[in-house]
């Protein structure tokens, strides 16, 4: 009987599930609070800096003409890269810079170093154009988005000569006539005052200054016991400290002050994921799906790896298909992976094959892309003596 070929996959899967594993690792790289920095940070004067800069400003309003009652995420899209620059204030207004190189390519705890991280494709042309004292070139192929679940955000381009001026609006519209996600009635009873600590505790924490960050956000929930979105900042913060239960704790906080509230199901549903608890994960994925079914393409992906490993392969295949009609833009190659590792434990070889072609072809330098060659290698030998003999010549 011949022995079974051990493959890397599931391995790679959930290597792949961790968007903060590289951020967390040991070494001269690793920065406080688990930033992976970048060697040779080059430091200019303040002449090179001003040229260098961009500087813009503009405002977030729902269709309703009023501003969000709660911060909401400012992203920079380029080329199918997407990078949160900052969060909108209480009257919707935001603003950020452009040009700064460090910034530029340094990840926020909470986001996936895959897209952010400093050997991602979006680091990598920053660096390009940076070291090209071109910080125009930055924004030459960009636009900017808002990210509220429930929502679908007007888009504004990014014209270069645009520095250091508004852009204007950017247009939440409501998907339903009663949006669901991070605009709910609890959000909406959060005091002043507790929102001002809020909005300061995120931008330090924005900032990297973990410090200021907690005694801003301790604030706001100090003034509002059941502000959600206040204990779900700190859960991030407790991530970008390695506080793993402590951010659960901080998740859960969240979810009984308003269980509504998608996000802290989704940041939940990860670190259960990193722990190999899968049921948890399953639960947290699906109770995600049934708040917010449109906005959470890793909601389905995170249920999805959950189902594969409680070997319900049939969930998990309807699951990671969701998720990758879903990725339109193609943003989450690890889909690929599962997808692959799911036809791997099927048998069906040749479909293994097809999804770790599409994953190299999605992330052709990515770190895991030799060990995926090696995979696919085996696999197509395997598909190869799954093929039905040629027809015999007459």
């Amino acid at each position: 009987m011949r022995e079974p070929i051990r493959f890397a996959s599931p391995a790679i899967l959930i290597c792949c599930l961790l968007p903060l594993a590289a951020a967390q690792q040991s070494g001269s790289n690793a920065g406080k609070g688990g930033v992976l920095r970048l060697p040779n940070r080059t430091t200019t004067n303040s002449s090179a800096n001003a040229q260098q800069t961009i500087f813009y400003t503009g405002r977030v309003l729902l269709d309703t003409g009023i501003a969000p009652s709660t911060p909401v995420p400012i992203l920079r899209m380029c080329n199918g890269f997407s990078r949160r620059e900052t969060y909108s204030a209480s009257d919707g207004s935001f603003s950020f810079m452009v040009g700064d190189r460090f910034r530029d390519v340094t990840p926020d705890a909470s986001d996936d170093t895959r897209t952010f991280g400093a050997d991602s494709q979006f680091a990598r042309s920053a660096i390009v154009t940076t070291n090209q004292n071109n910080a125009q070139s930055i924004v030459a192929d960009c636009e900017l988005r808002a990210e509220l679940p429930g929502y679908t955000s007007t888009s504004i381009r990014l014209d270069p000569s645009m520095n250091n001026s508004s852009v204007g609006i950017i247009m939440l519209h409501s998907r339903t006539k009663k949006a669901d996600g991070m605009v709910t009635v609890a959000s909406l009873e959060v005091p002043a005052k507790a929102r001002k600590e809020f909005e300061k505790g995120s931008e330090q924490l924005e900032k990297g200054n973990v410090v200021e960050a907690e005694k801003s956000l301790k604030k706001a929930i100090d003034q509002y016991p059941k502000f959600a979105e206040a204990w779900t900042r700190l859960g991030d913060l407790e991530q970008r400290r390695k506080n793993t239960d402590a951010a659960i704790q901080d998740y859960q906080e969240a979810i009984n002050a308003d269980p509504n509230l998608p996000l802290p199901y989704l940041r939940m549903a990860l670190l259960e994921a990193q722990a190999s608890h899968w049921e948890q994960t399953r639960k947290l994925a699906g109770k995600l799906i049934s708040l917010d079914p449109v906005d959470f393409t890793l909601a389905y992906y995170y249920e999805a790896v959950a189902e594969f490993n409680l070997n319900h392969l049939a969930k998990a295949e309807s699951g990671a298909l969701r998720a990758e009609s879903m990725d339109k833009q193609h943003t989450e190659p690890r889909i690929e992976l599962l997808l692959a590792s799911i036809y791997v434990a099927k048998e069906s070889y040749s479909a293994a094959a097809d999804h770790y072609r599409a994953y190299l072809k999605l992330t052709p330098d990515g770190p895991l892309t030799a060990r995926v060659k090696t995979d696919l290698a085996k696999i197509e030998e395997l598909a190869k003596s799954q093929s039905p003999p040629p027809p015999a010549s007459k």
